[in-house]
């Protein structure tokens, strides 16, 4: 079961792992040794700041640590577009409690929504902060841990119903298929179309007359992030 209430248990598991005393580990990830010692007694989470100081020092894997899902080794490397954008560690805490404790519904799930748009026309450089969280349907969210949000901009998908403003759910979990509806960086820079494979030839295609495809190369530093499952559009 997903939980934070017994984060405790796990904090006072990597101490014991590394033969440390309560004032050594406190004196390391910043709080007083009672302090420590409430946290390991009493199962009251640490803020954020502190559970992203105990996984940047010792070996231990974020989830796990706030969830007792997987292992407590720290998983070597990162894949996916969610894992790279959330750059810092305190993001990610907060993501993790976000999605498996502060959400009061049990029918909803917390899904990450970017501040920057992707780009449904030319492909646009961005940067990534986390500008709020969407709490959708369970329904909805086949990965919760490897799904998020972004908004649209520009008209090139118009033909696939996609508008200007609209939020786009992203499964990078999901292995991206022909004709899929993708977000891909092409050379760093990301953008919406629909991918077309053809024999050893692939394409992202607009869905818009006015927009050329783009033959993706060998040239090409190509990385598709997950594939588009809903589209979010305010009515009125």
């Amino acid at each position: 079961m997903k939980n934070v209430e017994n984060v405790g248990e796990r904090i006072r598991a990597i101490r014991l792992k590394e033969g440390l005393t309560q004032t050594e580990f406190a004196s390391i990830i910043g709080v007083s040794g009672n302090r420590l010692s409430e946290y390991e007694t009493k199962g009251d989470p640490p803020k954020s700041n502190i559970l992203a100081s105990i996984y940047r020092n010792f070996n231990v894997d974020a989830l796990w640590l706030l969830t007792g899902e997987g292992s407590m080794e720290k998983k070597k490397g990162s894949s996916g577009y969610l894992s790279e954008q959330l750059n810092s560690v305190e993001q990610k805490i907060d993501f993790l409690i976000k999605r498996d404790h502060i959400s009061t519904d049990e029918k909803t799930t917390p899904v990450p929504l970017y501040q920057h748009a992707i780009a449904a026309g030319p492909a646009t450089d961005s940067t990534c902060p986390v500008e709020d969280y969407l709490d959708l349907p369970k329904h909805m969210i086949s990965h919760p841990q490897e799904t998020y949000a972004v908004r649209a901009t520009g008209d090139s998908m118009i033909g696939a119903g996609i508008e200007e403003g609209d939020i786009l759910i992203v499964d990078y979990h999901i292995e991206a298929q022909d004709k899929n509806i993708i977000i891909a960086s092409v050379n760093g820079e990301q953008t919406v179309k629909r991918l077309r494979k053809d024999g050893k030839k692939t394409w992202l295609m607009p869905e818009n007359s006015h927009y050329k495809p783009t033959e993706i190369t060998k040239t090409m530093r190509f990385d598709p992030q997950g594939v588009v499952t809903w589209v979010i559009r305010k009515t009125a």
